[in-house]
This record gives structure tokens, C-alpha cells and sequence, in this order.
């Protein structure tokens, strides 16, 4: 568990977990998480869970030599797909029971509903393995095991240092319903497994309306709670993603109430979107006061990296520069899929980064002796992190002298981009009322 937050922490800039009072510190448990990142889905979760965790993964896997000893250590049961007419397969009948028997010693098992990985804006539909695992246990115990839906969402999937949020839901109260048949409940409760999948998920229509709803979450109230909760460091993903669900929710209601105000709303949003990425300007910028003390503190926080962080990024770039331009190009190589991007470059980047960092250090300790050896193989790890740090603040330098450049030059343009935000404020306003009327009337 140790192992893997420490790889989630590292290839992730910032791991949220939420929810996490609802995982038992006893007793069995059926994890069901949405299936949008390959491998790297059991990693994070694996990674939030206080618990050892054992997932269902596919046969295929366990044939990989790289995976093999790490879906063995963890425990990990196969799943077979139906075999072709003819040809020989594993038994699911023993995946099942190895299940069986995790539950009845109260472990943790984890479960993809949707089957395979993808990339999505919405849940597939989902199969009903979960279900029978749960009736299973019920059948066998008298009990039903704790059911949790898991929700993964990642904000910049397939690129270096994004972000992650795990979100477990409450258990799913599968409630008992005489005469029901046994094909009968599993469908029942692969249904309430959906629908609590669907509350710890954004589960967009599409990824164009994710987009709208991003572009919309910038102007509404609920933005100021984020930024509140991003400046206590917690709970900034969990809030930024319950806001855009309740924002999709009211777009969806509003989309079959007044379709012709959500294209229009669309299109204002586009415009003044391209308009304030013509001059190259953040949110945030707008409402910047560049007076002599913000300008002095951002002189201050520049020479402070350039003058002690600058010359240890720059070691870190110069000795793990190889593997990690190795591993973006490989894994991009290698991955079959977006959803395949992160879970290459986890494996890739385990794999390059000790062997030329063992390289390296061979090198100095032949040439420099054992002592300058071990200090150069210690400086290594947290000079990459520091140059990988780098590519990020040298960009946001970069960004906020070019904009104070811009705005002293010509001083009218940050009012008149403020003006024109306002006006959208007042017209998005408006959009909001005929929103709740849309989920008012649907409701009724």
C-alpha cells in the first residue's frame, strides 16, 4: 500500500480521496469503481484504501512479466473471457470462489462493473459479476457484504502530473423484495450499483459538454468555494466535481426545457473563451491588481527560484532528462489507447529510471569513488522531481511577465475583458434561473 502512494504521489500532482469514512475498517467488502485508466485504476484505489485491496483483472494479464509478480503479490484474481467455440479457457466457477473465500476472511474486493477500460465521458453499461458476488455471499453467509461504488476521475488522463480524485460512495442498501427470482435481483442490484457509480461520477453526455460545463463552473458562485478549499490544500477536487455534477444536472434539464438557450449559452462561452485565449490571459489575471507589492513578491518568489531551486533542477534535468523523455515517447509508443497512456508510463518509468539511475552511479563511483557515488545517487530522485517542477513554473514566469507586459503597454485591454466577463456573469445569471425552473418542471 506504502509502495503504491508513493507511485500515485509521484506521477500525480495532486491525490484527493473522499468518502473514505464509508470503507469499513472490518468485515467484506465489494468495491465498485467506474473503468477509465487501465491498470493505474486499481493503483489509486489500491493507494487510498487504508486496507489491502485484491481486484478482479483480466486473464490476459497475469501472462505479462512484468505484471505477473505484481498482481501476484497483491492477490489478484483472473477473469476469463467466453472462450471461441473449440478452444479451451480458465474457469470463472474458480475466480469466483477464490472471491468468495477473500469475502468470508472480511477482505476488500475490487470490481470494474463496466468490464474493460475506456475513455468515455459517461459509464458503459455495466455487468452484473458485482451483483452475483454480493447475492453469492449473501446465499452463503445469510449477509450481504458492504457494496461501495468507487468513483475515478482524472483531470488531465494520459499527461504527467495531473490530477485524481477517489470518491466512495455510501453503501448501497440492496433492500430485500419478496418473490423476486435470483436473475431478478441481480439485475436489481446492478441497477442501484449503476445509480450509486452515477453519484460519485460526472457521467457526461459528452466531452463536449464537459468542456461547456468546465467553461460554466469559472463564472458561478460555487467557484469561490473551490478556491476556499484549494487554499486549505483539501477537498478542492471533491467540491470542484460535486459542483460540476449538480452544473450537469441543470444543463441537462435545462437542454430539454429551452434547447436553443444552451446553444446560445455555448457559443457565448466559446467566444469569450477564444477571446481571452487570443491574448493569452487566465481567469485570475483579470481581476489581478498589479500594484508595487504583487509586483514585488513575484520578483522575490522568481529570484528565489533562480537563484537556489534553478541550479538543482537543472542537475535533475541533465542526469534523469534521458528516462523521462524515454518514458513520454515509449509509453505513448506502447499505449493502445488514452486510457492506456498512464498505466505505460508507470511501468515504463519503474522500469528506465532505476536502470539509468543505477547506470549513472556506477559511473561516478568509478570515476569519483564510493562517497561522491552516494551522494549523487541520493540527490538524484528529489533534483527529477524538482526539474519536472521546473517545466511548470518556468511556463507560469513566463505567463505572468508577458501579461504584465501587455497590460502596462496597453491598459485598456484588462478593464475591457473585465467588462465583457460581467456582461457574460449577468447573461449566465439568467441561464441559471431557467435552469432551476427546467429542473422544477421535470421534477413535477
Amino acid at each position: 500500500m506504502a509502495f503504491c502512494r508513493q507511485l500515485v504521489r509521484i506521477f500525480y500532482r495532486r491525490f484527493e480521496v473522499a468518502g473514505l469514512e464509508h470503507l469499513a475498517e472490518t468485515g467484506p467488502v465489494i468495491l465498485c469503481a467506474n473503468h477509465v485508466n487501465a491498470l493505474v485504476d486499481a493503483l489509486v484505489i489500491q493507494a487510498a484504501s487504508p486496507r489491502p485491496i485484491h481486484p478482479i483483472a483480466r486473464s490476459g494479464l497475469f501472462r505479462n512479466p512484468l505484471l505477473r509478480p505484481i498482481l501476484a503479490t497483491i492477490q489478484a484474481v483472473p477473469i476469463y473471457r467466453k472462450p471461441a467455440a473449440g478452444q479451451a479457457g480458465g474457469s470463472n466457477e474458480d475466480s469466483f470462489e477464490r472471491c468468495f473465500e477473500y469475502l468470508a476472511e472480511g477482505r476488500v474486493i475490487l470490481i470494474f462493473p463496466e468490464g474493460q477500460s475506456h475513455s468515455d465521458p459517461s459509464l458503459r453499461p455495466l455487468k452484473t459479476g458485482a451483483a452475483r458476488l454480493a447475492i453469492g455471499h449473501l446465499g452463503r453467509h445469510g449477509e450481504l457484504p458492504r457494496v461501495l461504488p468507487a468513483g475515478l476521475t482524472f483531470s488531465k488522463k494520459g499527461r504527467f502530473r495531473g490530477n485524481v480524485l477517489i470518491e466512495l460512495g455510501a453503501p448501497l442498501p440492496f433492500a430485500p423484495a419478496e418473490g423476486e427470482t435470483k436473475e431478478e435481483k441481480v439485475r436489481r442490484y446492478t441497477e442501484e450499483i449503476e445509480i450509486g457509480l452515477e453519484k460519485v461520477t460526472l457521467n457526461a453526455d459528452s466531452w463536449e459538454d464537459v468542456a461547456l460545463l468546465d467553461l460554466l463552473q469559472r463564472f458561478f458562485t460555487l467557484r469561490d468555494t473551490v478556491k476556499q478549499a484549494g487554499a486549505k490544500g483539501r477537498g478542492a477536487l471533491a467540491e470542484k466535481y460535486r459542483s460540476l455534477r449538480r452544473l450537469l444536472e441543470g444543463h441537462r434539464a435545462l437542454r430539454a426545457y429551452k434547447p436553443a438557450e444552451v446553444e446560445q449559452l455555448r457559443m457565448r462561452l466559446q467566444q469569450f473563451d477564444k477571446l481571452r485565449r487570443r491574448f493569452g490571459v487566465k481567469d485570475y489575471q483579470l481581476h489581478l491588481d498589479y500594484r508595487f507589492g504583487t509586483v514585488l513578491r513575484f520578483l522575490g518568489y522568481t529570484l528565489l527560484w533562480l537563484l537556489l531551486i534553478f541550479p538543482l533542477a537543472l542537475w535533475g534535468l541533465v542526469f534523469s532528462g534521458l528516462p523521462y523523455f524515454a518514458t513520454l515517447l515509449l509509453s505513448k509508443s506502447f499505449a493502445r489507447g488514452r486510457d492506456q497512456v498512464d498505466t505505460a508510463s508507470l511501468l515504463i518509468g519503474l522500469f528506465l529510471y532505476p536502470l539509468a539511475w543505477i547506470a549513472e552511479t556506477v559511473v561516478v563511483d568509478h570515476y569519483f569513488g564510493w562517497k561522491v557515488a552516494l551522494v549523487f545517487g541520493l540527490l538524484l530522485p528529489p533534483t527529477a522531481a524538482l526539474a519536472v517542477k521546473l517545466g511548470h513554473e518556468r511556463k507560469k514566469i513566463q505567463e505572468e511577465i508577458r501579461v504584465y507586459w501587455m497590460f502596462s503597454r496597453r491598459r485598456g485591454i484588462q478593464a475591457w475583458l473585465r467588462q465583457q466577463r460581467a456582461e457574460l456573469e449577468v447573461e449566465l445569471a439568467r441561464i441559471a434561473r431557467l435552469a432551476r425552473e427546467a429542473k422544477e418542471r421535470l421534477g413535477a
